[in-house]
């Protein structure tokens, strides 16, 4: 009987000390993961380490869990520990490249490697260097394109009377009707420009031939007027061909790029492989690149051409329309009437 308790008493402690073992067990083991890893940039053919970049860990369906942030140390590594089991949003970013966000599931007590690849964020700078050999004609087109865009819009602006041309006309018209040639000359003369040149070679021409006291007819002024018109159009149309030139050829230097882009991924696949995508990409970012700087420095200088074309082409409608007018009142002036 003595013996039957004790061995009772002995299983009561073994089974207290392994329920004990257990719950301790319980306690201690691990219910939290982490996630650790590398931040590196895309630079080939090696990437770089990037330290200081700034690691936010948060979940979206874990309720009342807060985010938590790191930053990377001097060899790009990151670890975020203490992270209840469960689907995480990782964003990883840092000045001068563009924002990584990938999910990352996080099991109970694991280690979960995360790492992360950086884009450096393009500027004009940058995707000007992407471009390759064709960057030095795209540039010197675009150079010639404002260039000559400015000078064509400083020159028109110039080259418009003084005066305004309804004030002109009206001056003019009037100094013709009291028969004094010479002050429309003058008005002329005051006004400069296109215009004005042109009806002053038509004024001088029936001036001339009232001083020899010749009689001067209406196709005489009229082919005065037109030989001025030709001398004086071309101030207006100047260097507009070359405007013309450079958004024909700018789309082309584009295409020569982008055959040039694709030409290198092709032999870079044929040289290395498929393993290596960064090299494949690069040609084929080349080629895109190139192909899109050429259609908008296309777009905008045609889009200029087409303004300043209208323009020059309002002025010479403008000229030939006052100068017939002119021309209509010089063959019913008192002058003329008393010497036909």
């Amino acid at each position: 009987m003595k013996k039957a308790g004790f061995v009772l008493v002995i299983g009561l402690f073994l089974v207290a000390g392994m329920y004990a073992f257990a719950q301790e067990g319980e306690v201690t083991a691990p219910t939290n993961g982490l996630i650790k890893g590398k931040v590196t940039d895309t630079a080939t053919p090696r990437a770089n380490n990037l330290a200081e970049a700034k690691i936010v860990v948060e979940s979206e369906m874990l309720l009342g869990t807060e985010a938590k942030t790191v930053t990377t140390d001097s060899a790009g590594n990151y670890e975020v520990p203490n992270l209840p089991p469960g689907e995480y949003v990782v964003t990883a970013s840092k000045t001068g490249f563009d924002d990584s966000m990938e999910y990352v599931t996080v099991t109970t007590g694991g280690e979960t490697f995360h790492d992360v690849r950086l884009y450096r964020t393009d500027t004009l700078v940058t995707y000007f260097w992407k471009t390759g050999p064709m960057r030095w004609p795209l540039l010197l087109a675009s150079i010639l394109g404002l260039t000559f865009i400015i000078e064509r819009i400083i020159s028109v602006v110039k080259l418009r009377p003084r005066i305004k041309v309804e004030q002109l006309v009206s001056r003019i018209t009037e100094a013709l009707r009291n028969d004094n040639i010479m002050e429309a000359v003058s008005i002329c003369e005051e006004a400069g420009g296109p215009l004005a040149n042109v009806v002053k070679a038509g004024l001088l021409r029936y001036s001339q031939g009232m001083i020899e006291e010749q009689a001067v007819s209406k196709d005489d002024v009229s082919e005065a007027v037109e030989e001025a018109t030709i001398l004086e159009v071309p101030q207006l149309e100047r260097n507009l061909v070359i405007l013309s030139t450079i958004y024909q050829v700018a789309p082309l230097l584009g295409l020569l790029g982008t055959v040039m882009g694709m030409v290198r991924a092709f032999t870079a696949i044929a040289l290395k492989g498929t393993g290596d995508p960064q090299l494949l990409a690069g040609g084929i970012s080349e080629a895109l690149l190139t192909t899109v700087i050429g259609l908008f420095i296309s777009i905008i200088v045609m889009i200029c051409y087409q303004i300043l074309v209208s323009v020059v082409d309002r002025h010479i409608l403008e000229i030939q329309q006052v100068s017939t007018e002119i021309v209509n009142t010089l063959v019913v002036s008192p002058r003329r009437s008393a010497g036909e």
